[in-house]
């Protein structure tokens, strides 16, 4: 999977919190569904980041907020995933597998490019 397309797959993630806030206005909803677009886009911008990093310090520390922000995107689907098992909407848990399939994409990316830090290293 190329960069580009993680990218688009974090933008349709955040466009699909979109549309579940506006098809199930509860105030509850709206409110994690804004911080999980704010912390996709932050997690899409630190990833660019992420790649780029001139110095191991710099490195370590982009690494620091992108656990940071893939923590709270995991806590807030996981109440999500929680406050859904009665309900069972099936809107929600489609977009609970696409939010945990993008943080699993982003999660492999990091481990590779970990793994790659590290031979460089040695």
């Amino acid at each position: 999977m190329t960069v580009t397309q993680i990218h688009e797959l974090n933008e349709k993630f955040q466009k699909s919190a979109v549309q579940l806030s506006e098809l199930i206005p509860s105030g509850t909803l709206v409110q994690a569904t804004s911080m999980l677009i704010r912390s996709a886009r932050k997690i899409d911008e630190q990833f660019l980041r992420l790649l780029k990093a001139p110095t191991e310090v710099v490195f370590n520390q982009i690494m620091d907020k992108l656990e940071d922000e893939t923590d709270e995107v995991l806590f807030i689907l996981d109440q999500l995933e929680i406050a859904n098992k009665k309900q069972k909407i099936s809107l929600i848990n489609d977009f609970l597998k696409d939010g945990y399939d993008l943080i699993s994409i982003y999660s492999k990316c990091f481990d590779v490019i970990i793994d790659g830090k590290v031979k460089d290293e040695e």
